[in-house]
């Protein structure tokens, strides 16, 4: 039998561990617009991990290059995970775990790759995916330097708040001041010699300002606030609402 003072002993130390952790009831675990997650059945004090995930679709290779040097840019924040992932290759599990999306594509006639847009529309209709609240960053190549780059950038960007995430750009600083824009992208055409360092430079501006935001803002991830996302209206029942 164990006496007294080591029974006591005993239960000051689970109390002490109840302290440090708590597990979730099964209501807690749901599924809220505002987390965008699945809340883990045992959860530690307050901590949500700050993990940036890196979506591209590249048929040359230019657009991956970039993406590379987005990932290496959110790698400088200490404290957040990178994951860098093809498009087709990004998984519900991925894009649930994570608290920012930066997103990347060539530009296909002055617009998002079709393949691209399908993959990214289905994660809403199809995989259910909740990206209420994640951090957004976006980023382009393109053959020429009007050849549409800053359009899809922008896209992406729609895309990303018409799923009510909130979206950032890179930040430059310039004296006391400085300014701030929509994205990064690359000329990649005949002639242009390339991705330059520049252009890589403005990428990991662009992954380092999503890291920093997620980092400083994985409050934003704590509350729950459960809102249904409707399943897809047909063509009548749009024209019935509108």
């Amino acid at each position: 039998m164990i006496d007294s003072s080591k029974l006591r002993t005993l239960l000051w130390l689970i109390f002490f561990i109840g302290l440090g952790c708590r597990v979730e009831s099964e209501p807690d675990r749901q599924r809220s617009l505002e987390t965008g997650m699945m809340t883990p059945r045992l959860v530690s004090s307050g901590y949500v991990p700050a993990k940036v995930l890196v979506g591209y679709y590249s048929l040359s290779g230019n657009t991956k290059k970039m993406a590379a040097a987005v990932a290496e840019g959110a790698n400088r924040v200490k404290g957040v995970t990178v994951l860098k992932k093809p498009v087709a290759d990004i998984t519900k599990s991925d894009l649930d775990s994570a608290q920012g999306l930066i997103l990347g594509c060539p530009t296909h006639f002055a617009n998002i790759p079709g393949k691209m847009k399908t993959i990214i529309d289905h994660w809403a209709w199809k995989l259910r995916v909740n990206l209420t609240n994640k951090i957004g960053g976006a980023f382009s190549t393109g053959g020429n330097f009007t050849g549409g780059k800053e359009h899809v950038v922008i896209s992406l960007l729609l895309y990303m708040l018409n799923n009510r995430m909130i979206i950032v750009g890179p930040i430059y600083k310039q004296g006391d001041g400085g300014w701030g824009e929509i994205g990064a992208s690359a000329a990649t055409g005949v002639g242009d010699g390339g991705i330059s360092e520049v252009e890589l430079a403005d990428a990991r501006k662009l992954g380092e300002r999503v890291g920093r935001v997620v980092k400083n803002g994985t409050g934003l991830f704590t509350h729950s606030n459960t809102v249904t996302i409707e399943p897809e209206a047909s063509s009548s029942e749009i024209k019935r609402k509108h």
